[in-house]
């Protein structure tokens, strides 16, 4: 079972990490703004925030919660993982996805003759800082779940070092 979890859980990293990547990739190569090209780009990265991104979010995050809850011992690195994940999802759920949604709006507004260019602007400017933060984020925990630091609390009194000799 354990192990079955563990290969959901990179399932689901691939399926997240992968496609932020895909939106970074189709972001650039989009075109400028107000170019039909930049409409359909937008279309595919609001396409693969539903059918990839977010549902890869949620399998790492409920196979994590899963392995976490199946492990022999759970360690101070964990949680921290745990905890750096969870900012991911609330970022991504909370400020990204929507303002992600946001650009496409404004963006169809725009071929429309309905909108302005600021509003796509003020849009992918959300999403692309938050974005920036989640993509550090997400190397953070990918670092802490490879290398699995040893974390330890310091305690407020440390014991004065073993010489050998008598006190």
């Amino acid at each position: 079972m354990y192990r079955f979890l563990k290969t959901l859980h990179l399932l689901g990293l691939t399926l997240f990490l992968g496609s932020v990547f895909g939106h970074i990739v189709a972001s650039r190569v989009g075109g400028a703004i107000g170019d039909a090209a930049f409409l359909t780009a937008r279309a595919d990265i609001e396409a693969s925030t539903s059918l990839l991104t977010l549902p890869g979010l949620g399998l790492a995050l409920l196979s994590g919660i899963a392995l976490i809850w199946l492990a022999p011992a759970r360690r101070a690195w964990m949680g921290l993982h745990a905890g750096l994940a969870t900012v991911i999802a609330l970022l991504t759920l909370l400020v990204i996805a929507p303002a992600g949604r946001r650009v496409l709006s404004a963006t169809t507004a725009l071929a429309q003759g309905q909108g302005t260019i600021d509003a796509v602007h003020a849009a992918l400017t959300t999403e692309h800082l938050a974005g920036a933060v989640n993509v550090v984020l997400a190397l953070a925990v990918l670092a802490l779940g490879v290398c699995k630091p040893a974390l330890r609390r310091r305690s407020a009194h440390r014991a004065p070092p073993v010489t050998g000799e008598p006190a």
